[in-house]
Parts: structure tokens; sequence; C-alpha cells
């Protein structure tokens, strides 16, 4: 889907003079990745079975989220919680909330290579921040949902 800004990534990507490697994790088997043919791409069929989603994160230095319209992303909280630091452009600037570890950029090749360069250069100094988060846990929801429960 257009909003969710893959495609406009990929144009910014195209002027990116940074040396990168992007992965993308396609969501449904539409994905139209004759349009997305990039030597720099990897596509990563994932179905979140034995961890592998973590492992994914885990395998990656950034996550970027281009969408043009969120609500509350819950791919945010899992970057962060993998102390991963996540970039998203000044459309959805507004998913940052009191989280520690989000990135705004322009959505353009210039300020997209100067907030990774950024990350990268204070990649330690940012996952220490990042550890400060209070990010939802399964044990967090499940007490939540048992009050909401309770009081009906």
């Amino acid at each position: 889907k257009v909003e969710k800004g893959i495609f406009s990534l990929l144009q910014i990507l195209k002027n990116l003079e940074t040396d990168f490697k992007l992965s993308i994790v396609p969501v449904g088997e539409n994905a139209d990745r004759e349009e997305m043919n990039y030597q720099k791409i990897n596509f990563i069929n994932c179905e979140n079975k034995n961890d592998s989603i973590i492992k994914i994160y885990d395998s990656h230095n950034i996550f970027i989220l281009p969408s043009f319209t969120e609500g509350h992303p819950q791919v945010v909280d899992e970057s962060l919680s993998r102390l991963r630091p996540v970039i998203v452009f000044e459309e959805i600037s507004h998913v940052i909330g009191d989280r520690k570890g989000i990135f705004v950029s322009k959505r353009n090749p210039i300020s997209l290579s100067k907030t990774i360069s950024h990350i990268m250069a204070n990649y330690y100094s940012i996952e220490k921040k990042i550890m400060q988060n209070v990010l939802p846990t399964k044990d967090n929801f499940l007490k939540q949902m048992s009050n909401i429960i309770k009081e009906n």
C-alpha cells in the first residue's frame, strides 16, 4: 500500500550515498517485488514462529518505519525492546511519545543519510537511552485486560 511508505523509501534509497543494506519483511503475498527490485534489498519471509521475528530485529541495526500514517505501531515497541533505534519520517513523528531511541528524518536522501550516520556514530549511547524506556509487556497487557474484565 502506498500509505505504508515503502515506495517512497525506495525512491529515497536510490539516491542515498550511504553504504547500506535494507531488509523488507513484506506483508502478504501480493508484495510487488518487481517494482522493488534493487540490489541492496533483501526480502525476508517471516511467519513469526519460533521467535523468527526476534532474530530479524537482532540481525539488523536500525528499524525504519516509512509510513505516511500510523496510530500506535506495535513494530516501534518491538524494535525498541530489541534495543534497535527507530527512524520515522515527519508525518508520523507523533508516535514518539515519551520513548527514547526514535529519530525523525525528513523524507529525502540527505536527511535520512544524516539520521543514519548519527545513529551509527552514537549507537551504544543510544542503546543505553533505549534501555530507559518503559515498554508494554505481555504481563502488563494481561493484567490490564484482567482489570477491564473485572470492572465489567
